[in-house]
């Protein structure tokens, strides 16, 4: 059956080039859902666009040469809607309607093609959203099935780039993004995938949540993720932070991660989230700070009566992590970063926070910069059934004298560095877990560093050969 196709330029009155086509997209979509569903197409050209709703069975195809240039004027999205649940979570994943392509409760739609999205770096000047200036999402979907964002390549995003949640049967492919603050979204989604993208993001490349925005308790599930390029001033690959409800049956492979401020791989539960199946094999890390970081907290953000939650089964096995660790050129992170023209990082500075020992913007590539990997659970909560196989780290190094002694309390926001950024091990240190196998993980370091490879403190049924 053939498709029905809307030409987008059947609707537009107004041509002049700063002209907004938001109305008459709309007036494309409502006659695209009226007649049934069917494709909307962008021929080539230049389009301005702020807050449009998608609605079911409605797909949106760019041709090549197609650009969506973003409004210069962030007061032209949508504002907030009302949420009248409580909010646990950060407003970014809070709010849906300040975005370009915002669809909820909807099925079977599509965003695709081999054209171009670019946000225009419009941040929210006034801060009247209260969220550090951020603007605009590109891509916000809330409970939707079956749905399709391929080819396209999005830049200069001042929110979340792509971001679904409650969201199942997901596909995601064929996308390249250079944006500021997280890539790829996926908030208690089911059934997703996400493969062949190049993403370069402020914050976080490719994170999963388990937030209560959909006023309630879920899980993200059966996710796979594949054959992508990922470069963070973050994490490229992070489970967290907002974790209320839990993560199962993830699988993650064939990824290249380089030039990273944060970590390569963070996986963390601090709201009681409980993570049981995570599979990550075949990882190539350049230029990453802190390969590893699994973490389990108790910050606790979410419905008042919640356990501390667990992490357990998981398996990370093929990853090859090496330097030299080099000053390369990076999107902004965040509103402040970008007004300062803060495009160019050098891996030993890393920020402030609350118990981040020993830095400031005075460190240099002969200080002790690096911060170490660590794997650990709490006391009464340990870590269960980790395996790490098959993993060579080539690392800074460099410490000549450290403090052996770790807190037992981290800082409430999981970053790597919740216990410290100089850890008694030089390649990964771990703690409070049941049953943990360490096989063929090897470190080296580029400078002598007196720390042995790893550390093992409190762990039961250990395997380490």
């Amino acid at each position: 059956m053939q498709v029905k196709q809307f030409n987008i330029k059947n609707y537009i009155t107004d041509t002049g080039a700063e002209s907004l086509q938001t109305q008459a997209l709309q007036k494309a979509i409502d006659d695209c859902f009226q007649a049934g569903g069917g494709e909307i197409v962008f021929p080539k050209g230049e389009y301005v666009l702020s807050t449009v709703y998608l609605k079911s069975n409605v797909h949106i195809r760019l041709e090549k040469d197609a650009v969506i240039l973003g409004s210069l004027d962030f007061n032209d999205y949508a504002e907030n809607e009302v949420i009248d649940y409580p909010i646990y979570q950060d407003a970014s994943h809070t709010y849906y309607y300040p975005s370009m392509f915002v669809a909820i409760d909807c099925e079977n739609i599509a965003i695709y093609g081999e054209g171009k999205i670019d946000m225009r770096s419009v941040w929210d000047e006034e801060n009247k959203r209260k969220i550090v200036h951020r603007g605009a999402k590109c891509i916000a979907f809330k409970n939707c099935k079956n749905v399709r964002v391929s080819g396209l390549e999005i830049n200069h995003v001042t929110d979340l780039g792509v971001h679904f949640a409650g969201c199942e049967n997901v596909d995601v492919f064929g996308l390249k993004m250079r944006v500021y603050i997280d890539g790829i979204s996926l908030d208690n989604s089911k059934n997703a995938r996400v493969h062949d993208c190049q993403v370069e993001a402020g914050d976080d490349a490719i994170v999963f949540k388990s937030s209560y925005t959909l006023n309630r308790l879920d899980v993200c599930r059966d996710v796979r993720v594949w054959d992508c390029k990922l470069k963070s001033r973050c994490n490229a690959i992070k489970f967290g932070t907002e974790t209320n409800g839990g993560f199962e049956n993830i699988h993650i492979e064939n990824i290249d991660v380089y030039e990273t401020r944060m970590c390569g791989i963070a996986i963390e539960s601090v709201d009681g989230a409980v993570i049981d199946g995570i599979t990550i094999k075949n990882v190539i890390m350049r230029n990453v700070n802190t390969p590893l970081f699994i973490h389990l907290g108790k910050r606790m953000r979410g419905p008042a009566g919640r356990e501390i939650g667990e992490i357990k089964n998981v398996l990370i096995e093929n990853v090859v992590a090496s330097g030299p660790y080099e000053p390369y050129e990076v999107v902004a992170w965040n509103y402040a970063s970008y007004i300062r023209n803060d495009f160019y990082q050098k891996p030993w500075v890393f920020g402030r926070a609350e118990s981040f020992d020993d830095t400031n913007d005075g460190n240099t590539a002969e200080s002790d910069w690096q911060m170490t990997s660590n794997v650990c659970g709490l006391e009464g909560r340990p870590l269960k059934n980790i395996v790490l196989r098959n993993i060579h780290l080539s690392l800074d190094g460099g410490v000549q004298s450290f403090n052996k002694d770790v807190p037992e309390e981290a800082q409430d926001y999981p970053e790597v560095y919740v216990y410290g950024r100089i850890l008694p091990a030089k390649g990964i240190y771990f703690r409070y877990i049941d049953g943990l196998t360490v096989e063929n993980v090897t470190v080296e370091t580029n400078r002598p560093d007196v720390r042995k490879a790893c550390v093992f403190e409190k762990v039961n049924a250990l395997v380490y050969k």
